[in-house]
């Protein structure tokens, strides 16, 4: 029983490992397109090798909204006819995901959290404990001032 119990454990281990992780880094940017209009991109750095693969990620706007944005880069033939992303060698592909939202008429200076959120996070990140259980978190900051013109990131 004890030999059953650890062969199901070695073989179930692996196969966690290669559906649930794939996340290595990521990066929220945006242009101002006019007006109170953002057009802004989420570009993640996955692991190839993993069937864990997103066509669209949901990004919140920090008013309150979000948007599901698809994948715009790679071939075509992903999951929604959406792009499949760029493999980049190394085991690595990079993914873009791009969205537009109008914010409501600002009065004043405001500022705005955009974020996403994701599940699968590579395992084994030395200053991360348990890494494979924490979220994969991004976010930036949206500085909306009238007065000042368009805000747009590096």
């Amino acid at each position: 029983m004890k030999k059953l119990l650890l062969l199901i454990l070695l073989i179930g281990f692996p196969l966690h490992e290669a559906l649930c992780t794939h996340n290595r880094a990521g990066e929220i940017t945006y242009k101002w397109l006019g007006g109170t209009t953002y057009e802004a991109t989420i570009t993640t750095y996955t692991k190839e090798s993993v069937t864990a693969d997103r066509c669209v990620l949901e990004l919140f706007w920090g008013d309150g909204s979000s948007s599901i944005l698809p994948r715009v880069n790679g071939p075509l033939g992903g999951c929604d006819s959406s792009g499949m992303g760029e493999f980049l060698g190394n085991d690595i592909q990079v993914n873009r995901y791009i969205g537009t939202h109008t914010y409501n008429t600002v009065s004043g200076a405001k500022g705005y959290i955009l974020h996403f959120e994701d599940p699968n996070r590579n395992a084994g990140i030395n200053n991360i404990v348990q890494s494979i259980t924490v979220p994969f978190y991004v976010q930036t900051e949206l500085f909306i001032a009238p007065s000042l013109g368009g805000n747009n990131s590096p």
